[in-house]
């Protein structure tokens, strides 16, 4: 066998032993830590209670309620905040929004039962077991471990974000904005969103909120779509968009209860628009 082969083998054998070495090691780590933490759960009396504990405790879960929306129009969106687009949705989600506030009430009010629990039942390095050659040490640190794994951390407050974007047409956000509300400011906007007088909100804030937000529901995109179903005409004098500026007129206007959408939508010289008025007529 000449060097070169001899010193090939030597090196392979070598990679071998060391392989096998480390392999060998690693398994005896995780050998001794296997049964250290069977120990522990075999025979710490403080897990045990925990679990014990834990039978008797269920909490509901977290639910996301954050709010987002993209404008392509950078007017819309600097004259949109976080706190009227919450207002606006707050129609709609309200009824969920707030089953769940009341869920996360609720936890609470119990974790604060479990927490004082959880103080009388934890003492560690107490076993029902003799722990024999077991280091102490290990045995408190695989518990401490083991029990922090096990002890429920419930959602106990609510938070919502909504976080708006505003976008090119083409659907590239350049600019972000976001806000966080609590539950107790949720409920305050809420309670002026119930304080109506038939069909018309009596807090002047809760109102231009909703007809900013309804306003700002008319996309550049939409708006491009309108102008071209209507041929690019006022729909009532029929100039071109070549002679007079248009814009897109609600037939129902937002203050009597009209919504942005593609069928209360209309394409109206700036003319038309003003002797339209708040006045409801489709041309």
């Amino acid at each position: 066998m000449n060097t070169e082969a001899y010193l090939i083998i030597t090196i392979i054998s070598a990679i071998i032993f060391i392989g096998t070495a480390i392999f060998l090691i690693c398994y005896l780590i995780y050998l001794r830590k296997t049964i250290y933490s069977d120990f522990v759960l075999q025979h710490s009396i403080s897990l045990k209670k925990l679990n014990e504990l834990n039978q008797h405790y269920i909490f509901y879960p977290k639910k996301n309620f954050d709010q987002s929306y993209t404008y392509d129009n950078e007017n819309f969106f600097n004259s949109i905040s976080c706190k009227d687009y919450l207002i606006y949705q707050l129609k709609y989600i309200k009824h969920n929004l707030f089953e769940q506030i009341n869920k996360i009430n609720y936890n609470n009010l119990l974790y604060s039962e479990y927490s004082e629990a959880l103080q009388s039942i934890l003492h560690f390095g107490h076993f029902d077991a003799p722990v024999h050659k077991l280091k102490s040490i290990k045995l408190l640190e695989i518990e401490h471990k083991l029990i922090e794994k096990n002890i429920y951390s419930p959602c106990t407050h609510f938070y919502l974000r909504v976080t708006l974007y505003c976008s090119n047409i083409h659907g590239q956000v350049y600019l972000r904005k976001s806000d966080i509300f609590s539950a107790s400011e949720i409920v305050f906007l809420n309670n002026k969103l119930k304080d109506m007088n038939g069909d018309f909100y009596n807090d002047r804030e809760i109102w231009d909120a909703l007809c900013r937000v309804e306003r700002g529901k008319v996309s550049n995109k939409m708006r491009f779509l309108i102008y071209k179903r209507d041929g690019y005409k006022c729909r009532k004098c029929g100039v071109s968009d070549k002679y007079a500026p248009l814009e897109i007129d609600h037939i129902i206007p937002i203050s009597k209860g009209g919504k942005s959408t593609y069928d209360n939508l209309q394409t109206l010289c700036h003319k038309c628009n003003v002797e339209k008025g708040t006045t409801i007529h489709k041309y």
